[in-house]
């Protein structure tokens, strides 16, 4: 008996995997490609609902230069561990995916960002510095290169950027800074941007100052490869819309100007992170905790609830784009 009870559950489960996987399957060979053929505006909308943005805690937004690579991390729901996954589009444009990148699931990784030659991926992990280590440490920023159609081995960033604190959000711009943010001794808040400048086959860490950084805590900086334009999180500024807020700052005769609210236009009364411009310029991505209303003044069942909780929109998390053109206006 007790074996009849198990092959009817194990044949339902396996049907109603099978029939979420062919409803994944049937949406993947509909949203074909650049962009899983979509186009953004100039209002703010979920990317790829159902696809990237789902039910899950899903943040990042990074195309390769190719067009043909899409990654993005999917956190567990207290954020503490999170995993960087990858889409490939092949030569019909059908997206295949997603599936772990070749370099994560071992360790907690996240925040990758691909160079604009596409020759290197930067990401921040948890995972040992050397292969004698048993243990993971805190967030490191790593990097992969390119060697042909994947990735090589994980190369830990020297010790004048990581440190025995945490490093987050990684930008290398075309002449070979890295933009990072950190709670290292040192800043002026509970978290800093700085900049690694390449000097002498080492490297300078600068914090960026007074127009970049608060004493309320600044992270995740998106710089654009020109190293003219930064993009990054703050929370707790006068001006802040809700629990985190994304700001701009162009670079004027070699001097960061102070950073401006990104507004209502992309901010929301909830917490908005990790920017990220496309390879082409094209888009602006970032990542929103808001959520439609959970009220239901029919009052919900089980069923009805858990399908609520299972919809994209239940504010664990997903990404957002818009055209590009929104912030022009900030210059």
């Amino acid at each position: 008996m007790k074996y009849l009870l198990y092959l009817l559950f194990a044949t339902f489960f396996y049907s109603c995997h099978q029939a979420d996987q062919k409803v994944m399957d049937e949406a993947r060979s509909e949203i074909n490609g650049p962009y899983f053929g979509l186009t953004a505006s100039e209002q703010a909308q979920m990317f790829a609902e159902g696809i990237v943005s789902r039910e899950f805690q899903e943040l990042n937004a990074v195309f390769h230069p190719n067009g043909k690579e899409f990654y993005f991390t999917i956190a567990d729901a207290q954020r503490t561990y999170y995993v960087i996954m990858q889409y490939t589009m092949d030569d019909t444009g059908i997206w295949d995916g997603p599936h772990v990148a070749s370099f994560s699931g071992q360790y907690a990784d996240a925040d990758p960002y691909i160079t604009s030659d596409g020759s290197a991926l930067y990401y921040i992990s948890r995972r040992p510095i050397d292969i004698t280590s048993s243990s993971s440490k805190d967030f490191d920023i790593w990097k992969v290169e390119r060697e042909g159609d994947d990735w090589g081995d994980p190369q830990r960033l020297p010790e004048v950027i990581n440190t025995d604190q945490n490093e987050f959000y990684v930008s290398a711009i075309d002449n070979g800074s890295i933009f990072f943010s950190s709670r290292r001794e040192g800043g002026l808040g509970g978290g800093d941007i700085y900049e690694a400048r390449p000097v002498d086959g080492s490297y300078v860490v600068e914090n960026l100052g007074p127009a970049i950084n608060t004493n309320v805590g600044e992270g995740d900086p998106y710089v654009s490869p020109d190293g003219n334009m930064i993009i990054f999180f703050s929370g707790g500024r006068e001006d802040d819309l809700g629990r985190g807020d994304l700001y701009i700052s162009f670079k004027k005769d070699g001097e960061w100007q102070t950073a401006k609210n990104l507004g209502k236009q992309i901010n929301s009364d909830q917490f908005e992170y990790c920017p990220m411009l496309s390879p082409d310029g094209k888009y602006f991505f970032w990542t929103s905790y808001k959520a439609s209303n959970l009220d239901n003044p029919r009052r919900y069942d089980y069923d009805s609830y858990i399908d609520r909780l299972s919809q994209a929109d239940n504010g664990m998390g997903n990404v957002y784009w818009i055209d590009a053109k929104v912030l022009e206006q900030y210059r």
